[in-house]
């Protein structure tokens, strides 16, 4: 009983800090990495990858939730401004609360490897999980707001040299992928990799270097004893 209310409170800690960190990004420049021109990264999704990997699927969805919401009073405070989509919570809040289970799913499946290493296992995840973001709200507006998607992107797209004019419905979505993961997609999946594994290792050598000094403590308690 105590150590379940042991995991509860680390998981309810985590879902707050967690989601503290979430709206923060999303409220400053701290969210977005430019690496000019018209290149921006996202780090917005981050905090709820890793509520997947360090707490579990219910706090990740929660994280999500709340970087959904932030996300959609945001836009709405500004009116729509550049993201005009964002304003439908089907856009802004449900992918969000929906791609930690892409993460869940994936670091599982690989912690099922004998012998795979966790910090692995979560950068796998966290690269295949910000592509399911990218892939779930880019669906979503696609499906709601086809029709302006693909004129907001054709000259994007032109630049990078696609032509989606002639294109089907599941072509022009195929093109517009494309060329989001051309030109941020693909960052933002190197940044959630690289953040991810970083801090999985500073957890895990500071539950190491912390296992280690209880033994010691425990250890010299013991000999105390005896002696």
């Amino acid at each position: 009983m105590e150590k379940r209310n042991k995991e509860l409170n680390y998981r309810l800690a985590m879902t707050g800090v967690l989601g503290a960190l979430s709206i923060i990004l999303s409220i400053t420049p701290l969210g977005y990495i430019s690496l000019g021109g018209f290149i921006n990264i996202t780090t917005m999704h981050i905090p709820a990858i890793l509520a997947v990997l360090t707490a579990g699927l219910a706090p990740g969805i929660c994280v999500g939730l709340i970087f959904g919401l932030s996300s959609l009073i945001r836009t709405t405070m500004m009116g729509g401004g550049a993201a005009p989509f964002f304003m439908n919570p089907l856009v802004s809040v449900l992918p969000r609360m929906l791609f930690p289970i892409a993460v869940w799913a994936v670091y599982k499946l690989l912690n099922l490897i004998p012998k795979m290493p966790k910090v692995i296992s979560g950068a796998v995840a966290s690269g295949i999980g910000t592509f399911m973001h990218t892939l779930l709200v880019m669906g979503a507006i696609y499906i709601l707001y086809g029709q302006s998607l693909l004129e907001g992107m054709t000259n994007v797209l032109q630049n990078l040299g696609y032509d989606i004019s002639s294109l089907s419905a599941i072509g022009g979505f195929i093109a517009i992928m494309i060329g989001t993961l051309a030109t941020n997609g693909i960052w933002e999946i190197i940044a959630a990799i690289i953040l991810t594994a970083a801090v999985q290792s500073s957890i895990y050598a500071a539950t190491n270097k912390k296992s280690k000094l209880s033994k010691s403590i425990q250890n010299a308690s013991e000999h105390s004893e005896k002696s």
